[in-house]
């Protein structure tokens, strides 16, 4: 069983996201830095823009049930997590399951000063929650590094608040990339690694040597030994900007429902593989593009298909009123059309 790692993954677009509201530049490690003798002068640098992140929950209890059972007038839960500063002016990361449904965030840094934050955005799709809080003077910060280029075996740091101990550093490597977690339903394919990530480093920064973030650690495998995942750094920097503007991030949304092949499929249709379409929503922009059921999709925006989830990943990481090219096989012959996406249904 996979489970959270707390209480309950380009250039103009990197630039952008870690773009701070003063001139402070972000953490850097030192020019002799050298990680083959000591790790601690870049968790030195580091740890100070990490942050433990502590959510209080209230809950009203009805009227009836206090006066039945002697109930309190409400339920107080608390919880705990990480995340990590990303502009000097206060911006901070973390995941949408260790603040989502809190009335109260304050974080809490390794020198001890505590700020109470606000919630400015949450995307459950990604799990990605952006706060703020208020500070007298620039924060140190973190930049979010290009995760498409971190190679299995790099070196990484972990840093966050497992188990409610406070600021803890972990260490390990890449352990592979592009993996799927089903239980998460995730959008995105998450980065696996072997530095200790426990429940309550959720939503803190997975570090690269230098000094970037290359993912947020998200989620373990109960039971496992070092087996994390973390949201690739690409992915935070495309919902970054849309939760600093709106608060919430729209989505493209093609209209079909699609099914795998299985090997039989494969061989009737004669493809390597490819999604099945098995229904297609009225007045959607695939069926306005001229999709049909029985159609199988072989790429989308030059994204080769080979499953059903492929489908769902390659649409939902565009935004609506993109154009994308589908290309997909009907009575054995190869078919392209482009579709306008529209937003994704809330539902």
């Amino acid at each position: 069983m996979r489970s959270f790692a707390g209480p309950l993954f380009l250039t103009l677009v990197l630039s952008a996201c870690n773009a701070a509201a003063t001139d402070a530049p972000p953490v850097a490690v030192p020019a002799n830095f050298n990680p083959t003798l000591t790790l601690a002068p870049l968790v030195d640098n580091v740890r100070p823009a990490v942050v433990n992140v502590y959510t209080t929950q209230r809950q009203t209890i009805p009227t009836m049930y206090q006066y039945a059972y002697g109930w309190p007038k409400e339920h107080v839960q608390q919880g705990q997590g990480s995340g990590f500063v990303i502009s000097a002016d206060g911006y901070i990361l973390t995941n949408n399951h260790v603040v989502s449904g809190a009335s109260e965030v304050k974080v809490k840094f390794d020198s001890g000063d505590e700020y109470a934050a606000s919630v400015v955005g949450l995307d459950r799709g990604s799990d990605v929650a952006l706060l703020k809080i208020e500070s007298p003077r620039p924060l140190p910060w973190l930049k979010l590094g290009a995760s498409d280029r971190a190679r299995v075996g790099d070196w990484v740091v972990a840093v966050g608040n497992p188990l409610g101990l406070g600021h803890t550093v972990t260490a390990g490597i890449i352990s592979a990339k592009g993996r799927e977690v089903p239980e998460l339903d995730a959008l995105e394919e998450f980065i696996q690694t072997d530095a200790s990530i426990n429940p309550g480093n959720s939503g803190g920064p997975l570090i690269g040597l230098d000094g970037a973030v290359v993912g947020m650690n998200t989620a373990i495998v109960s039971g496992a030994n070092s087996v994390g995942f973390a949201i690739p750094s690409d992915h935070l920097a495309l919902v970054v900007p849309q939760l600093r503007k709106t608060g919430t991030v729209a989505r493209g949304w093609l209209g079909v429902g699609t099914a795998a092949l299985n090997a039989r499929g494969v061989a009737q249709f004669k493809v390597e593989g490819g999604a099945l379409v098995v229904r297609l929503s009225e007045g959607s922009p695939a069926a306005r593009a001229g999709l049909a059921q029985g159609d199988v999709i072989l790429n989308i925006a030059g994204k080769t298909i080979t499953s059903d989830k492929d489908v769902y990943r390659a649409i939902a990481s565009r935004n609506p009123g993109d154009e994308v090219v589908v290309r997909y096989m009907r009575e054995g012959k190869t078919k392209e059309s482009k579709v306008v996406l529209v937003a994704r249904p809330s539902e």
